[in-house]
């Protein structure tokens, strides 16, 4: 596979990842009152700034449908990045168009603060999303690099890579807390008690770990990478089938399409490391020649 065709993956994996989220933002919303509505942080500004009792701006509806206002400009923001990812090189407005992608970057990281802060400050939440940042930061700074042959750039993507999987597998394994969800979906889907889909999680999360940093050793790393593409791909699709239902096929589905698109990034950025790690051994090989 050549550099265009790798390219061309990191468009997709930076388009999938705009797209779930302007949907989700469009049509679920966002935890962005985690914050605006943060009492001890914004009272200074609300009422030290702009004097404006904190108690009519938490029950304003004005306030209430500015934010609602917000969410959807987010959405619409995240919307045309996903486009401009996706037709990255056919755009010749490179100010532009790395303004949206850089705006919609950043949107995303508030949208990973405000998810920590909507759960008590959960760090791991944050840590989750290292995936969905790496591949609009790769258009966005490194689509000019060859990177077939800059290991830096497969480091980075490794880096990322595991803070994903680590984070997901803490909280397989319940270290800091067993996600509900996680346990409903091992349920539903595999049919099993709860005591077995919790024995299962522990034994993913495990495995989550382990593959994170294997990641990192050159001799077992193709194997590392294979098993999160699999699993990459089936924690995202998981989303779907969890949540399926054939009385209310639509609605289950507008319930749970924005997971998964979202988190195709998760088995996408796996395998785009594959091939590069693949082309990049290619690269070393020395080809031998007949001399008489």
């Amino acid at each position: 596979m050549n550099k265009l065709k790798i390219i061309s993956l990191i468009k997709i994996c930076a388009f999938t990842v705009f797209l779930g989220r302007a949907y989700q933002l469009y049509f679920f919303g966002a935890p962005f009152r985690a914050i605006l509505w943060d009492e001890s942080l914004l009272t200074p500004i609300v009422e030290g700034i702009f004097n404006y009792p904190w108690y009519e701006y938490a029950t304003s509806p004005k306030v209430n449908a500015w934010i609602e206002g917000f969410t959807k400009a987010c959405s619409l923001i995240f919307f045309a990045a996903a486009f401009i990812c996706l037709f990255w090189d056919r755009i010749k407005l490179k100010k532009v168009k790395s303004f949206i992608v850089g705006l919609a970057l950043l949107l995303l990281l508030f949208i990973g603060i405000c998810m920590v802060k909507d759960k008590n400050y959960e760090y791991l939440l944050f840590f989750e999303l290292f995936i969905q940042f790496a591949a609009p930061i790769m258009l966005l700074f490194n689509v000019k690099l060859d990177i077939t042959k800059d290991k830096k750039i497969v480091n980075g993507l490794k880096l990322a890579i595991a803070c994903t999987f680590i984070a997901h597998g803490l909280f397989a394994m319940g270290l800091i807390y067993l996600p509900g969800h996680f346990v409903d979906m091992t349920i539903i889907i595999l049919g099993v008690t709860e005591p077995q889909a919790t024995t299962l999680l522990y034994v993913v999360g495990v495995l989550d770990i382990i593959t994170s940093v294997l990641l990192f050793v050159p001799k077992l790393s193709k194997y590392a990478l294979m098993y999160m593409i699999f699993w990459g791909f089936t924690t995202a699709f998981a989303r779907l089938v969890a949540g399926f239902s054939s009385n209310f096929i639509f609605m289950s589905l507008h319930n749970s399409v924005f997971l998964v698109i979202y988190r195709l990034s998760h088995g996408i950025l796996p395998f785009i490391v594959l091939v590069m790690e693949e082309k990049f051994k290619m690269k070393i090989i020395k080809i031998p020649t007949n001399e008489n």
